[in-house]
């Protein structure tokens, strides 16, 4: 059951932040499965920059970009739309983090 819990955070952390942004962009054919893929490859840019350039502020950078042009080729955009997909989807999940780490706090007081 616990497993099943951890699974659900993560898809509600990680697939519906890139799924609002492609709503808030008005992007046609942004499924739960095509933002799924889009997790997916965002994973792999970031491993990939890490392990290619190591830890820091410019690998994240560089994922980042990578992210924004993977986004703009899956989800049949121009490139600008890719960054601004891939900014808003890190908006969303810090946004998400912060109320997460909110409701921690309210509910340890």
């Amino acid at each position: 059951m616990e497993i099943l819990i951890v699974l659900v955070i993560i898809f509600i952390f990680t697939v519906i932040p890139i799924k609002i942004g492609a709503n808030l962009l008005k992007i046609e054919g942004a499924t739960l499965g095509v933002c799924f893929i889009a997790v997916i490859l965002s994973i792999i840019a970031s491993i990939l920059a890490t392990v290619l350039i190591g830890e820091g502020f410019f690998p994240s950078f560089i994922a980042f970009l990578i992210t924004a042009v993977f986004f703009s080729w899956l989800f049949k955009t121009n490139t600008v739309t890719g960054f601004v997909l891939a900014a808003i989807s890190i908006a969303v999940q810090f946004g998400i983090a912060l109320i997460a780490v909110g409701l921690g706090v309210a509910l340890a007081i």
